[in-house]
């Protein structure tokens, strides 16, 4: 009895840790929800329970992923902007930790590109790593046909 009441006691500690350490998020990502994009103030928010920038002019770009999300930051915390073809590029992240007691988590990303003056979003990439931290240039270019 005794160790059934200690056992319950362990699970209900490490089940509480487990979501608290879930519900931490990277101090630069939990920053990381406006972007400057050529002059332009891109703010992530909250749609509806969707991810959208919000553009300069109130108008809103709903991205295809769940809020919360965050903008892909660079080595110094920043979030992170590549150029390429005449295009500025940033990326927009999500992560959800799968219940306990599992420890995988699932991740999505999307690229959004400022191109001759036009915001458009690539299609929606998935993986298994919830980590933020510095992305590959390929993630930025990849998803958008050129």
């Amino acid at each position: 009895m005794i160790k059934r009441a200690l056992l319950a006691a362990l699970s209900s500690s490490l089940f509480l840790s487990l979501n608290a350490c879930a519900e931490q998020t990277d101090p630069a990502a939990a920053q990381s929800v406006q972007v400057d994009l050529a002059g332009q103030t891109l703010t992530l928010e909250n749609h509806g329970q969707r991810c959208a920038l919000r553009k300069p002019d109130q108008s809103l770009l709903t991205l295809d992923m769940p809020w919360p999300c965050h903008l892909s930051v660079d080595r110094k915390g920043l979030p992170r902007v590549e150029r390429f073809n005449n295009a500025l590029i940033i990326i927009v992240q999500h992560f959800e930790p799968e219940p306990a007691p599992s420890t995988e988590c699932r991740s999505q990303y999307q690229a959004i590109r400022q191109i001759e003056g036009r915001l458009e979003a690539s299609i929606v990439a998935g993986g298994g790593r919830c980590m933020a931290g510095a992305l590959d240039q390929k993630n930025f270019v990849a998803l958008f046909t050129w």
